[in-house]
């Protein structure tokens, strides 16, 4: 028990070096023991004299042991036929997971393949390369641009020419008409 009792106070004279720093007072030191010790028996004795809060910290353990998700496992309240149930329903869950394991197993080679440890080597050519591209799109989006300009002209060159036509075609049938 003393060793018990020296560790603690091992430990509480490591926090306050940390907390106080290297320059503590002894004579304060005994006084903060003191303090804290008069405290800690109070605590108990309210704690004994309160059935509930006594009975509650007893079971604390138990609550402990309750809580623990394994605990029905590990205890064997689970038959046998549940826990193959359970292995069962989640068949898929594990044959899929060991799909894609096997998957990124033949894949992991290609990630220590040689051209994958040359990228950071080929970063700058990425980048020219990259900046090209940006500029061959907006290259191609100007294009496209000006062609759909130049379908509008068309098109719009086409419907005066036809309603053009129509007018010559109805001049025409009136002088026809008015000459026959």
């Amino acid at each position: 028990m003393s060793s018990e009792l020296d560790a603690v106070e091992e430990r509480l004279k490591r926090l306050e070096k940390y907390v106080l720093g290297e320059d503590v007072n002894r004579q304060d030191d005994e006084q903060l023991i003191d303090t804290m010790l008069a405290v800690s028996r109070k605590l108990a004795s309210v704690v004994s004299k309160n059935e509930k809060v006594s009975s509650a910290l007893k079971r604390a353990d138990e609550v402990k042991k309750y809580a623990d998700p394994l605990y029905a496992e590990s205890e064997g309240f689970m038959p046998e036929a549940v826990k193959l149930q359970l292995l069962l329903s989640k068949e898929e869950d594990m044959k899929e997971a060991l799909n894609h394991f096997q998957k990124m197993n033949l894949l992991k080679p290609v990630l220590d393949s040689q051209a994958i440890q040359n990228v950071p080597q080929l970063e700058s050519q990425l980048y020219k390369i990259s900046l090209q591209q940006e500029s061959q799109e907006k290259k191609v989006s100007n294009l496209s641009d000006d062609t759909y300009a130049l379908i509008k002209n068309y098109s719009n060159f086409v419907n005066d020419v036809s309603k053009k036509l129509v007018e010559v075609e109805k001049s025409t049938s009136k002088t026809e008409k008015t000459h026959i």
